[in-house]
């Protein structure tokens, strides 16, 4: 029988890596929520550097809408017999965060069915109301699906909606509206509704389901083209100022180090990307022609894009 490997077993070799001076990222990394919160704490403990971090815990509570494994609110429209489901019941996921949060754990949820997004918002409204009102942080990701009066509820409750926007572009936006109802106003990738309200608003890539490149998931946040060059929901389109500051300050803020990183300031660590064009002076098209020419980590370099001219 074949055993699974476990991510957990790669922490020691960055822990190596660390340890003689190789690891060239910062890794934030959230392992699985879990009833039984002894292990979380030991990891916690066990990873508190400046570049290998415990973040917190993570959990899933839906599938995704293209296999009718996305929970939603109502029914599919093409699988009636079915509103897809949740990894455990209502009940328990509500239980999980009760528990960890009132140890002061930050929790992600994956929830991409509008009824799984409502699940994680009443779970985390629960264990305030149970634990009381502190900065959590916790996170919902991916909120590919949203009902209308949930909108107004990640800023009433300081949740972090995580996008990763290069899903917008991942297949047809008929995916989607051959397979949830319009009685469910659904609201696809609500970017800019949630910006509107003013809640926190981060970006990822959701590597490694999609490449890493994040110039991709900009273009794509902007413009909300679909797999066939369709604008996908246009007036959920957010500006290049925004798209940039969702993949580095909220993700800063998100990982509680916003003291230290997520913007080029004095006093904040030199973690900086120089890229090869100014996004600002280039057409839209053009970022995805965009490169990076350097990173520097710490102050140092320790990625150089050379180019080499053959005579």
């Amino acid at each position: 029988a074949k055993i699974a490997p476990n991510p957990l077993d790669d922490l020691e070799i960055f822990k190596e890596f660390e340890r003689e001076g190789l690891l060239t990222t910062r890794i934030h990394f959230s392992p699985e929520l879990k009833m039984d919160v002894a292990a979380a704490k030991e990891l916690q403990k066990n990873y508190q550097s400046d570049k290998l971090t415990f973040s917190g815990l993570k959990q899933f509570i839906d599938g995704v809408v293209t296999s009718h494994t996305a929970f939603l609110l109502d029914h599919y429209k093409d699988r009636p017999e079915t509103k897809g489901g949740t990894t455990y019941p209502a009940e328990t996921i509500k239980q999980l965060v009760k528990k960890a949060d009132k140890e002061k754990f930050q929790i992600r949820f994956h929830a991409i069915g509008n009824g799984a997004v409502r699940l994680a918002l009443d779970a985390f409204e629960e264990a305030r109301n149970v634990n009381g009102e502190r900065d959590a942080r916790h996170v919902i990701e991916h909120v590919e699906v949203l009902h209308p009066d949930d909108v107004h509820r990640f800023k009433e409750l300081n949740v972090i909606a995580s996008f990763q926007p290069k899903h917008i572009e991942l297949m047809e936006s008929e995916a989607y509206t051959a397979r949830i109802s319009e009685k469910q106003q659904p609201l696809y990738y609500p970017i800019k509704t949630l910006v509107d309200t003013g809640a926190k608003i981060a970006f990822g890539t959701d590597f490694p389901v999609v490449p890493l490149n994040p110039m991709m998931g900009i273009y794509q946040a902007i413009t909300r083209k679909d797999l066939t060059g369709k604008a996908w929901v246009e007036s959920e389109g957010v500006t290049l100022a925004q798209a940039l500051k969702y993949y580095t300050a909220t993700p800063a803020f998100g990982s509680f180090r916003e003291k230290e990183l997520g913007t080029l300031e004095a006093g904040k660590i030199a973690d900086i990307a120089v890229l090869n064009k100014n996004l600002f002076s280039i057409s839209t098209e053009e970022i995805l022609e965009t490169e990076v020419k350097m990173t520097i980590m710490d102050g140092k370099i320790v990625y150089e894009n050379q180019v080499v001219t053959t005579v």
